[in-house]
C-alpha cells in the first residue's frame, strides 16, 4: 500500500486493514484509524505543550534564582568557592601528581619530569585561574552601571563554566607563565599576611575601646569585669600553651624551636609591661592580650611545620593507614577554612566610610541620587552593590595567590613533605610563620611607643 495507507497508525496493522477490506469494511474502518489518529495526536502535542511550557516555567524560575541573589549570599558562595579551590589543590598535589605525568599532549606533563614538579605546577594553575577570576570581577565590578552588580551577585552557572573551562584550558599552557606567577604570588602573600597582622592590631584596639565605652556609660561594673575574665582566660591560655611547647619541641638539639618559644615567651612579657606603663598612656590589657594569644598561635604553628621529626613529635606520624582518609579529610578541612577565613577577614576590613568608595558604582543609570541608593539598602542586581565589591574580589584574588604560595610550601614543597594533612611542613613555611610573628611584635610595639617619641603628632 502506498500514500495515505503507508501513514496508518500502529492500531491499525497491514493484517487488519487487509481483513477489513476483504470483509467490505475498509472505508469505515480506515477512517476510525486515522479519527484516532488525529485524536492521539492531538493528545500528544497538547502534552508536548504542557510538558515544554513547564520546564521553561522552571527553567525562568531557576534562572531568576541564580541570577539574582543577595550581597551576603554571594560573599558565601566566593568563600565556598575558594575552599573547593583549596581543597582540589590539594588532592592534585597529593594524590594525581604521579598521574598527571601520563596526561601526554599537555604542558603541565610535557614540561615535568617528577611529581614535585606536577604537584607545584597543578597549584600554581588552580591558584592562578581563580585569580585572574576574581581581578576580572573586580575590573566589572569596578565599571560604571548596573551589570557588575548582577555579576557579582548572580549568574552562578556562567561564572562556573568559565572558571571551570579557564583551569582546564591552563593544562596547556606554558609552566614558565605559572613560574612567573609563583614569583608574584610570594611578594603578595608577604604583604597579605602584614595585613593579617594590621587587622589584628586594630581588632584588638577597637575591642577594648568598645568595651571601655559601655563600661563608662554603664553604672555597673559588668564590662570591667569582661574585661579582665578575656584578660585572665588569654592569658592563662598563653602561658599554658608556652609550658606545652617547651614540654613538646624542646628536645635536645632543637635549638630552632628553644629559641622561638623563648623569644615568644620574652616578647609577650615586654610588651604586656610596656601596655600598661606609663609610657604608653593609652595602651591597654585587653589589646596586650589578644597579641599575645596570636603571637602564641603562630608560635606553635611555626614548630608544627618544622620538618625534624625529632623536634617535631607530629611531623612524621601518619596515624596509619587505616587513618589516612581521616588525616587527608582533616587537612583539607583546615586548609580550606583557615584560608577562606582569612580571605573574608581581609575582604571585610573596610570601615562604614571605606564602603562608600569610588572603585564601585554607586548608582546605575536612572537610579536617583547617590546618597539615596546607599542608604536605600535595594539588594536588586541594578542598584548598587552593597559594600566595597571590588575590594572584596581584589582581597579574593591576593588569597588566591596567598593559598598557592601556602600549599607549595612557599615554592619549596618537595615528596618528603608528607600527606594533605601536613601540607605546610617545611622550613619555608616555618620561617615565614616566624616572621609574621615578629612583624605583629614589632609593629604592635610601635603603636604602644610612638605617641610617647612624637608627642606633637595625633595618632587615631
Amino acid at each position: 500500500l502506498t500514500g495515505p495507507f503507508s501513514a496508518a497508525p500502529a492500531a491499525c496493522s497491514a493484517a487488519e486493514m487487509g481483513a477489513l477490506l476483504s470483509a467490505g469494511m475498509g472505508a469505515s474502518s480506515l477512517a476510525e484509524c486515522f479519527a484516532m489518529r488525529g485524536v492521539l495526536g492531538i493528545v500528544g502535542t497538547l502534552a508536548g505543550s504542557c510538558l515544554g511550557t513547564c520546564c521553561a516555567g522552571m527553567a525562568c524560575s531557576a534562572c531568576q534564582m541564580v541570577c539574582r541573589g543577595s550581597s551576603q549570599g554571594a560573599r558565601i558562595g566566593y568563600l565556598i568557592l575558594l575552599v573547593l579551590g583549596v581543597v582540589m589543590s590539594l588532592v592534585l598535589r597529593f594524590q594525581l601528581a604521579p598521574a598527571m605525568l601520563e596526561w601526554h599532549g599537555t604542558k603541565l606533563a610535557d614540561e615535568c619530569d617528577s611529581a614535585q614538579c606536577a604537584g607545584n605546577e597543578a597549584v600554581y594553575r588552580v591558584a592562578g585561574t581563580m585569580c585572574v577570576f576574581f581581578l576580572a570581577l573586580a575590573l566589572l565590578c569596578a565599571c560604571p552601571g548596573g551589570f557588575g552588580a548582577g555579576l557579582h551577585r548572580g549568574y552562578w552557572a556562567v561564572k562556573l563554566f568559565v572558571l571551570t573551562s579557564l583551569c582546564s584550558a591552563t593544562l596547556w599552557l606554558p609552566n614558565a607563565i605559572f613560574d612567573a606567577f609563583a614569583s608574584m604570588s610570594r611578594v603578595a602573600s608577604v604583604l597579605f599576611v602584614l595585613y593579617q597582622g594590621l587587622l589584628l592590631i586594630d581588632f584588638a584596639y577597637e575591642w577594648n575601646s568598645k568595651w571601655v565605652s559601655l563600661d563608662e556609660e554603664a553604672d555597673a561594673f559588668q564590662w570591667r569585669a569582661g574585661i579582665l575574665a578575656v584578660c585572665v582566660a588569654l592569658y592563662t591560655s598563653c602561658f599554658t600553651a608556652v609550658g606545652f611547647m617547651y614540654a613538646l619541641y624542646t628536645a635536645p638539639g632543637c635549638s630552632f624551636s628553644t629559641a622561638i618559644v623563648t623569644v615568644t615567651l620574652l616578647a609577650i612579657l615586654l610588651f604586656t609591661l610596656l601596655g600598661v606603663s606609663p609610657l604608653s598612656p593609652h595602651g591597654a590589657l585587653l589589646p596586650s592580650a589578644i597579641i599575645a594569644a596570636d603571637c602564641v598561635y603562630l608560635c606553635y604553628s611555626a614548630l608544627a611545620s618544622t620538618p625534624v621529626a625529632e623536634c617535631n613529635p607530629f611531623a612524621a606520624v601518619n596515624g596509619g593507614e587505616s587513618h589516612e582518609g581521616l588525616h587527608i579529610a582533616v587537612g583539607l578541612a583546615m586548609a580550606g577554612v583557615s584560608i577562606a577565613w582569612k580571605a573574608n577577614s581581609a575582604a571585610s576590613s573596610l570601615t562604614a566610610e571605606q564602603q562608600t568608595s569610588s572603585l564601585l558604582p554607586l548608582s546605575a543609570p536612572g537610579t536617583g541620587e547617590v546618597a539615596a541608593a546607599a542608604d536605600d539598602g535595594d539588594d536588586k542586581d541594578e542598584g548598587p552593590l552593597e559594600g566595597d565589591a571590588c575590594f572584596f574580589h581584589l582581597m579574593m584574588a591576593v588569597s588566591c595567590m596567598y593559598f598557592g604560595t601556602l600549599l607549595t610550601d612557599w615554592g619549596t614543597a618537595s615528596p618528603e613533605h608528607g600527606d594533605i594533612s601536613q601540607y605546610d611542613v617545611g622550613w619555608a613555611s616555618a620561617w615565614v610563620k616566624v616572621c609574621t610573628q615578629w612583624s605583629i611584635i614589632l609593629m604592635y610595639s610601635w603603636t604602644l611607643v610612638a605617641p610617647y617619641a612624637f608627642p606633637d603628632r595625633e595618632f587615631v
